[in-house]
């Protein structure tokens, strides 16, 4: 795999979780009959939501990394969240994992 396919399996991993856990949890309301129940039975409608509002999250970001429009690091991996660390603010590359610092 390249070093794009790896960056878009890091952003795309999070729904794909999530559709997983939605299907998993399929199987867990037929054998309960409690008060849960209803809530149980909603679960994997509302966790395939969250999973296609992490895909089209996602798609975004590769989108604008295509076109130029997000902060690109070195690599020319996309950048992502401005994070707080000990030593002061910084971005992290998704493709390479590298830390870029912000200067204040």
């Amino acid at each position: 795999m390249t070093r794009t396919h790896w960056m878009a399996f890091r952003l795309y991993w999070p729904a794909l979780a999530c559709l997983l856990l939605a299907f998993v949890s399929t199987w867990g309301h037929a054998a309960h009959s409690d008060p849960w129940s209803d809530v149980l039975r909603w679960m994997p409608y509302a966790l395939s939501a969250v999973a296609m509002l992490l895909a089209a999250v996602a798609s975004l970001r590769l989108m604008r990394w295509e076109t130029r429009g997000a902060l690109i690091c070195n690599c020319g991996g996309l950048l992502g969240a401005e994070r707080k660390g000990p030593i002061g603010r910084y971005r992290k590359c998704v493709a390479c994992g590298r830390n870029h610092g912000l200067r204040e």
